[in-house]
């Protein structure tokens, strides 16, 4: 396989901090941040960038291009230089790529991971104190060959819709060179406000190239987050005994139902509910006593008494950690409602 000819070992020595308002912040201040519970680290990328493999798919002339030139762009504006700029890419060599966006699985282009590459890790920060957001890309693993440098897009994305379009919110055009590959750095976006209920995501492009101008691209659409508007991460729980698992909603804007107009809460559902439960997954490990029967999609955003709209929670984790969500959850909505 022919070698890319890229003119871009200028940058080899140059070091650029991460940008935004956490630059100051090292990669163990911000791990240590996580550790202590004041920043949630949300993983949804797994970039694989590998030197050796001829099996591995590139991105097009034109998007690599876009990636190079606006991370180059990014080092001018940090170091008040001016870098060069042309490297070509043989046409005959490019596997054309369309790069599409999936929101229930995540997109990789395939490539060789038996030998020498760079792994990175990237996707969201919640500072739930302040209520805001960061994407992040990290060098996760260096496998062997060392490239010389790394540079790559990340957009962070929002949608009120789980399975419909999204909207750039920000873009981290980042670069890793010099003594940030050995030190596995980590680089953050600048923080963004939340103030709403949305799914968030990041979408991933990033290009290694090493020494010898080999190149090797990765793109991958994130897994989505839903956060309600204090920036807290939708609660995850399955029932052991049954495998019920309590589903997010699809939408970040479902409307509340004022109490008039909302399905009324059946009299005696909860030993009704009781019944079916055990005669379909027999009689749980947990008392009855201890649980509370919650609605998935409560009954003040439009949700049913159906058994598959009901799951049984610990009461702790209900009233400390589920209520709470969506009391949080919509707009203009009175304190104090049923969830």
């Amino acid at each position: 396989m022919k070698k890319y000819l890229l003119s871009l070992l200028a940058f080899a020595l140059l070091i650029i901090s991460p940008s935004g308002s956490y630059a100051e912040d090292s990669k163990n201040s911000i791990q240590e941040k996580i550790e202590r519970g004041e920043l949630k680290e949300l993983t949804s990328t797994i970039i694989e960038l590998t030197y050796d493999s001829d099996t591995g798919e590139i991105l097009n002339t034109e998007e690599i291009t876009s990636i190079h030139l606006a991370a180059i762009e990014e080092l001018e504006k940090e170091t008040g230089e001016t870098l060069e700029k042309n490297f070509e890419l043989p046409e005959q060599e490019i596997q054309e790529l369309s790069i599409e966006e999936n929101t229930y699985e995540e997109v990789t282009l395939p490539s060789s991971q038996r030998g020498s590459g760079v792994r990175l890790k990237g996707g969201l920060v919640i500072d739930e104190t302040n209520k805001e957001i960061l994407s992040y890309v990290t060098i996760d693993e260096i496998r062997r060959a060392r490239p010389t440098i790394i540079t790559g897009k990340l957009t962070l994305q929002y949608s009120t819709n789980r399975n419909k379009s999204y909207r750039d919110e920000d873009i981290l055009n980042y670069t890793f060179t010099g003594t940030e590959l050995r030190e596995k750095e980590t680089k953050l976006s600048d923080p963004v406000s939340i103030s709403d209920t949305n799914f968030w995501r990041v979408i991933n492009t990033s290009v290694a190239t090493w020494s010898d101008g080999y190149s090797d691209a990765d793109h991958k659409v994130g897994k989505e987050f839903l956060l309600n508007k204090k920036g807290i991460e939708y609660p995850k729980y399955r029932d052991e005994h049954s495998r019920i698992k309590m589903l997010e909603p699809d939408e970040a804007d479902l409307a509340w139902v004022p109490n008039n107009q909302r399905e009324p809460r059946e009299s005696g559902m909860r030993g009704l509910y009781i019944d079916w439960y055990e005669n379909k997954y027999g009689t749980p490990d947990f008392i009855w006593d201890d649980v509370d029967i919650h609605h998935i999609i409560p009954l003040a955003y439009g949700g049913d008494n159906s058994y598959d709209n009901l799951i049984p929670l610990p009461k702790d984790f209900h009233r400390k950690e589920v209520t709470p969500w969506w009391a949080s959850y919509g707009k203009y909505v009175p304190s104090g409602d049923d969830y």
